[in-house]
């Protein structure tokens, strides 16, 4: 899926710098490690902090079948990190055949300091899913993100 969302931030952005930051570093969620941030989230133990005091300055957040590239935004005040997400849509908690194939939704969106969303417009082949099921998918990993960002902050 990685190298999926590689080539979807190259195709969709016209000048992409993404070779860049392939160094980025690359953060796997376990199954424990999501249930945990999650739980801190629910239970009120994972203060909410804006997203400018988040020191990293992009990474790739990888859980479930979810691969977020995070990067600090360059474009204003209103947008404080871009997101460009890659999830795969048929995947469930039962083992999926080896021969079934994935299928990849692809989202991209930027988040304002109270982690608010908006879907940014990409010119791709590789449209999937309708604006309504993009939302859906956004509001699905914003409060892992959320938590996952504020857990490292300062």
């Amino acid at each position: 899926m990685l190298k999926e969302l590689i080539e979807y931030i190259k195709e969709g952005q016209t000048g992409s710098d993404i070779d860049n930051y392939l160094d980025s570093k690359y953060i796997h969620l376990t199954d424990a490690h999501y249930d945990q941030i999650a739980g801190a989230i629910s239970q009120g133990e994972l203060s909410s902090k804006k997203a400018s005091d988040c020191p990293a300055v992009r990474f790739f957040l990888h859980f479930s079948e979810t691969i977020l590239f995070v990067n600090k935004s360059s474009k204003g005040q209103h947008s404080v990190y871009d997101v460009e997400l890659v999830m795969d849509t048929n995947y469930s908690i039962e083992k999926m055949d080896e021969g079934e194939s994935k299928n990849l939704a692809f989202v991209s969106f930027s988040i304002n300091n109270d982690y608010q969303p908006t879907l940014i417009k990409r010119v791709t082949t590789s449209e999937t899913i309708d604006e309504q099921e993009k939302q859906q998918t956004i509001q699905s990993v914003i409060p892992i993100l959320r938590g996952f960002m504020g857990a490292i902050s300062d």
